[in-house]
């Protein structure tokens, strides 16, 4: 679309000028593939017709037209240029010249072109919205005035047209006037929402007129028509990035990178978004595989320079910016900030003479001041002050050089500066414990010892492995007289190791997952072995084992931590590793002895938690009533006690406990589908209703909320209201894998398989990632297109590899081995089935029909599983899609 030349005018019936025969065959067929976009055949047939009619100005005028768009910019001019000479008065061969004038970038000739058209021809539709693109270029308001004059040369009937009317709304919100601008996007909306195309080129014209969100609304209808088409998923995830919906762009780059993993715009549109999420990690690892794909990206270098730094990797900033500055010599900000990154590798003679050189060539920026004072201060905390106050007039808002500023007083003794400088800071950005860790040493200075304090738990509460900041929090209590909690964290500080900037990090990050795992195994593996009482190390080694499932040397590993020397911390690490992947027992013996070695660790909702899975509710809630009164109002508190009452048979309760977390964590979608599912599953789907509608309302722009309204609507019975709201979600949300996942399975239900499977097969393509997914769309391959079994294989071994013990999937694991007469796995894919469901008949009958299959030796085994088939199906014999509704929340659908 973008890479075409706009408004073709390949229109070849009326007048043109000069000499020109008649339509020949060849020309139409010329004419018919430049509009399908084979230019290159378009070049041959236009050039055969100027053989035989070398004076035909129409012929020659679509040839400039096809090299235009071959980007053979030279031979194009020349063939325009020859058409005009042939067809002086052709608005049609003019038309096509300003458009060439315009994609070769010569805006002003361009302007004159279609200028020249106009006097031919005042309502010429492509001069016209040209003339108004152009004048849209500034995104001035008297611009927008001009522009909407041309749209009004159009008769009434056109001026609607799509190419038309979008460039109208851009004109008008120029000018401001938002109520008519709102109509006029809400029936263009409405006009083009089936039209596919349409809506992908109407998205791209905003885009470029940075009208983001009305950019994303088009996109986002294109995209319903076709959810996996990649050119549209990078377009509308580029748009929700710059609209600043970064979990939207997120997910919809996420689509797109899975489609074409090698795609460096892809890769590097995503990582923006990490960043902008403040994610460096993931955003450094796609950045890393850019650079490998496209060393001479210098937006990726960039990037790469300013992400490592966050993650205190210097040596790989520096380098990153020395290569962006080779790819983007006439950027000065990289000799600034390959400077700066020098300065923190020590490299201060290199560094300074960056910074100097650039401060002196642009004394207004104040960033190149701020950064020159804090590498001046390391020696000279004179010189350094005066650029720090340098900074600060520039931008007295610059919250890194206050806080700059306030440090530097502070080790100069300024206590009160200091606190000055910081408080400022701190009202700025009060979450950045860097700023009030230095605060509350100032106060602590100033013998605020209560403020020292207040300001320091709120350090330590945003940055908990932040050695230094416990610390200093250890400190000022036992100046304030808390002995026991100093001696607590001054036990807490000592086993944290400080923070040190990686080492080599982009070299790590450019292998693949398996080469990372493998080089991470090795490096843990070794230190276990080379001093076995190197319990951080056995902490990382069970990790490890609970990762790879290795549960017996995960338990082995626990063991030793527990009976180790283990302070409190790193037997908090291992609890939390094993609690989370579902390892009881082991994790509540450690939290227990971690939480009786530091009171203060606020482990006791964890220790809870462990004990409701290892042993039950009686003794979950009983824990539970350790938890200080201050920490009983949030919201995972309350979501455990939910699921506690709810196992203890206190229904009631649970659905209060898990108001109450709602009202702590209004924004958490996961709360949501939770209550949801309680609240039907106790007979109250009217209450689950109102309580998503709420949540609708609250959080519009979410799509899990509709989602589960939908679902909860159809296992209910409401099937037509079902349908609609989740044709809604995926009109809004096409590229959201959990709404297809969703139509598929409901689909499936209702026997629609090949419709299911279309379905399925697009929330695959969007990252579906549940079981469920892969088991219905092998099942619904297998009913509609049988001879697809290599698909359907693959599909249901996805499943196997996410549930290995689910007795479904496993029985079509064996159906399809059957098919493909593979009937030694499908006797052992359909005896596992039977051996987890011992009361299923289904796995007992297709066991026999595959003994009988394999000949008469067989006979008598199948007459024996027959004769031990169970009397009475105690399980259903269908497989209910409803039930991952209530097992999974959306995004593990």
């Amino acid at each position: 679309m973008r890479n075409v030349i706009p408004a073709l005018l390949l229109i070849l019936a009326g007048p043109t000028f000069g000499q020109s025969p008649a339509v020949t065959p060849t020309l139409q067929t010329a004419a018919a593939a430049l509009q399908r976009g084979d230019f290159a055949q378009a070049e041959e047939r236009l050039r055969a017709e100027l053989k035989l009619r070398p004076t035909d100005a129409e012929a020659m005028s679509l040839l400039g037209v096809a090299l235009d768009n071959l980007k053979r910019l030279v031979e194009a001019d020349d063939a325009h240029r020859q058409a005009l000479t042939m067809a002086p008065q052709s608005a049609r061969v003019m038309g096509r010249y300003g458009n060439h004038l315009a994609f070769a970038g010569d805006e002003t000739g361009a302007r004159e072109a279609f200028q020249r058209v106009l006097r031919m021809d005042p309502a010429d539709h492509t001069a016209n919205v040209q003339l108004a693109t152009l004048a849209l270029r500034t995104h001035d308001p008297a611009h927008g005035k001009e522009a909407l004059e041309y749209i009004g040369h159009l008769p009434a009937t056109q001026q609607d047209a799509a190419d038309a009317a979008v460039l109208r709304l851009i004109a008008i919100e120029l000018t401001g006037d938002s109520k008519e601008a709102e109509a006029v996007f809400s029936r263009l909306s409405r006009a083009t929402e089936k039209d596919a195309e349409a809506s992908a080129s109407i998205g791209w014209t905003l885009a470029q007129a940075s009208r983001f969100e009305r950019a994303e609304t088009f996109l986002t209808h294109s995209l319903a028509a076709d959810p996996s088409n990649f050119h549209v998923l990078y377009d509308l995830g580029v748009v929700a990035l710059y609209a600043k919906h970064y979990e939207r762009a997120r997910g919809v780059l996420e689509s797109a990178v899975r489609q074409q993993p090698r795609n460096v715009d892809a890769l590097y549109s995503l990582s923006f978004t990490y960043s902008a999420l403040h994610q460096p990690e993931p955003a450094l690892r796609l950045l890393a595989q850019a650079a490998k794909l496209d060393p001479k990206r210098a937006d990726v270098q960039r990037l790469i320079a300013v992400t490592a730094a966050e993650l205190l990797a210097y040596e790989d900033s520096a380098a990153a910016w020395e290569r962006y500055a080779e790819l983007a010599p006439n950027d000065d900000t990289a000799r600034r900030e390959r400077g700066f990154a020098r300065i923190h590798l020590r490299q201060f003679e290199t560094g300074m003479a960056d910074l100097e050189w650039y401060v002196a060539k642009h004394p207004e920026d104040p960033v190149g001041h701020y950064e020159l004072g804090l590498a001046q201060s390391t020696n000279d905390p004179t010189r350094g002050m005066e650029s720090l106050d340098k900074a600060l007039q520039l931008k007295p808002d610059f919250a890194a050089a206050r806080s700059a500023r306030g440090a530097l007083h502070y080790l100069q003794g300024k206590s009160e500066a200091a606190a000055t400088d910081l408080e400022k800071a701190a009202a700025g950005d009060p979450n950045d414990s860097l700023v009030l860790d230095r605060l509350g040493q100032a106060y602590r200075a100033m013998d605020r010892l209560d403020d020292s304090v207040r300001v320091l738990r709120r350090a330590a509460k945003l940055a908990p492995n932040e050695p230094a900041i416990q610390l200093h929090l250890a400190s000022a209590l036992g100046e304030a007289g808390d002995t026991a909690e100093s001696e607590v964290l001054m036990g807490r500080y000592r086993q944290m190791r400080p923070p040190q900037a990686p080492r080599d990090l982009m070299h790590y990050l450019s292998l693949t997952p398996e080469q990372q795992q493998a080089d991470y195994r090795a490096r843990v593996e070794k230190a276990v072995r080379d001093n076995s009482g190197d319990l951080a190390a056995q902490v990382r080694y069970l990790k490890l084992s609970l990762e790879n499932g290795q549960y017996a040397q995960a338990a082995q590993t626990a063991r030793i931590i527990r009976d180790g020397k283990a302070d409190a911390a790193i037997l908090a690490d291992a609890g939390k590793a094993l609690l989370e992947a579902g390892r009881f027992g082991p994790a509540r013996e450690l939290l227990d002895k971690a939480l009786a070695g530091d009171p203060f660790s606020g482990l006791e909702l964890d220790v809870a938690v462990a004990a409701f899975r290892a042993s039950g509710p009686k003794e979950g809630l009983q824990a539970l009533e350790r938890v200080p009164r201050k920490g009983r109002d949030t919201a995972d508190y309350n979501l455990a006690r939910a699921e506690m009452l709810d196992a203890a048979g206190q229904a009631a309760e649970a659905i209060a406990a898990m108001d109450r977390a709602l009202r702590a964590a209004p924004g958490r979608t996961g709360l949501y589908w939770q209550q949801m599912v309680l609240l039907s599953r106790n007979g109250r789907t009217p209450d689950a209703i109102q309580l998503l509608d709420r949540a609708a309302e609250a959080m519009p722009r979410e799509p899990k909320i509709p989602l589960l309204k939908a679902t909860l609507l159809e296992n209910a019975g409401n099937t037509s209201q079902a349908e609609k709201l989740l044709d809604t979600v995926l009109h809004r949300w096409p590229e959201g894998s959990a709404g297809w996942v969703a139509r598929g399975l409901i689909l499936a239900e209702r026997a629609q398989y090949g419709e299911a499977r279309k379905a399925l097969e697009t929330a695959v393509g969007l990252g579906a990632r549940s079981p469920d997914a892969f088991y219905y769309l092998a099942e619904c391959i297998l009913r509609t297109a049988p001879e697809r079994l290599a698909d359907a294989q693959g599909a249901v071994n996805r499943a196997l590899a996410l549930a290995p013990d689910d007795a479904w999937v496993r029985l079509l694991a064996g159906n399809i081995a059957f098919r493909k007469k593979d009937f030694r796995n499908a006797v052992d894919w359909q005896q596992k089935a039977a051996a987890l469901r011992p009361d299923w008949t289904e796995p007992h009958k297709a066991l026999a029909a595959t003994y009988l299959a394999l000949g008469n030796a067989r006979d008598a085994q199948a007459e024996t599983v027959l004769a031990q088939r169970p009397v009475k199906d105690a399980a259903a014999e269908k497989r209910n899609p409803a039930q991952l509704f209530e097992r999974r929340p959306p995004e593990e659908w």
